[in-house]
């Protein structure tokens, strides 16, 4: 026997029902239907909790440099180039 479970929502907002009626609607399904494709959709994606824990797992090859490595970087590129030209963005300067 196959058991099906019943959700009520309470308390939607008139615009996202309005949203959810025009869509049914648009699509030939029923406000419930949406809903369910949403929902299964939505649960499919992964969380961003478990991206960030892919992307923190991801090996670097070096350590981040200190602000004081960059540092040292940017006097050296100064000295080897230059001061900047005058129509450079200030941004970039």
């Amino acid at each position: 026997m196959h058991v099906v479970s019943a959700i009520q929502v309470k308390n939607v907002p008139d615009d996202l029902h309005d949203a959810l009626r025009e869509r049914a609607a648009a699509e030939g399904k029923t406000i419930g239907e949406v809903i369910l494709e949403s929902l299964r959709r939505d649960l499919q994606r992964q969380t961003m909790r478990a991206w960030l824990d892919r992307v923190a797992a991801i090996p670097r090859p070096w350590p981040r440099p200190t602000r004081e490595q960059m540092e040292q970087v940017w006097r050296e590129m100064d000295e080897e180039w230059g001061d900047a030209p005058e129509d450079l963005p200030a941004h970039y300067r």
